[in-house]
């Protein structure tokens, strides 16, 4: 059972104000204000109840037993939305939930600014029983699971950085037929942003699980290509 207090520190590490006091225990104004912009960004109606679907969104797992809604996409996809808009902290406190996504992995990282794209894709891959590279760097996943032809949802896709690589998992392709791809450290958070194909080096399944059938979705996307995975 969270209390106010467990919902008000959640949405302190993503990054709202529940005002002055903190995380007192209190259902204020600023408490109710933080709730329905929450629950706007992630596609819900914008009110300051907070139920079992809200929690899921918040906390990232099913709370009272509650199933995670289908959508027919892979598994690992349905859970890494869950933890759509967890974003770093600024300053020397780190977001608990990238210290947890280290920790799944077995490695040595204490903080959130060391870039955590391959920490999110291997903490989702963990979380719903698939093995990843239990690695921190982006391009380990060049040499995993299944080589695809192209694009798929749900694929673990890798791209070529100045100075590294980025890793998330395809979404979709927006318009103007760029990869949307939902990723960590994407902007400091994780996010759907599109990514320009040229930048792809890779498609990745994991081995084992069904391959995709059908065609990628087109998703709609603002056109601002992703820059800033560092």
């Amino acid at each position: 059972m969270k209390t106010i207090a467990d919902i008000q520190r959640r949405l302190l590490a993503l990054g709202y104000s529940v005002g002055k006091a903190g995380a007192d225990g209190i259902m204020g104004p600023a408490t109710e204000r933080a709730i329905t912009a929450f629950k706007k960004s992630v596609g819900l109606q914008a009110r300051p109840y907070v139920g079992p679907i809200t929690l899921e969104k918040l906390f990232g797992y099913p709370v009272a037993g509650q199933k995670p809604l289908g959508s027919g996409e892979p598994r690992w996809l349905t859970f890494a939305r869950r933890y759509s808009g967890l974003r770093e902290i600024k300053g020397k406190n780190h977001a608990p939930e990238v210290l947890e996504m280290w920790k799944t992995l077995g490695l040595s990282f204490k903080d959130d600014e060391t870039p955590w794209c391959a920490g999110f894709v291997g903490f989702v891959l963990e979380s719903s029983g698939i093995t990843s590279t239990r690695s921190g760097m982006a391009r380990s996943y060049e040499k995993w699971g299944v080589k695809l032809p192209g694009p798929a949802v749900g694929c673990v896709v890798t791209f070529k950085r100045t100075g590294g690589g980025h890793v998330g998992f395809v979404v979709g392709r927006d318009a103007a037929g760029n990869l949307m791809v939902l990723g960590g450290n994407q902007a400091d958070a994780v996010n759907i942003k599109p990514f320009a194909v040229s930048r792809v080096t890779g498609y990745w399944w994991p081995k084992g699980e069904p391959l995709p059938e059908g065609a990628v979705p087109t998703v709609q996307s603002d056109g601002k290509l992703s820059t800033n995975e560092a």
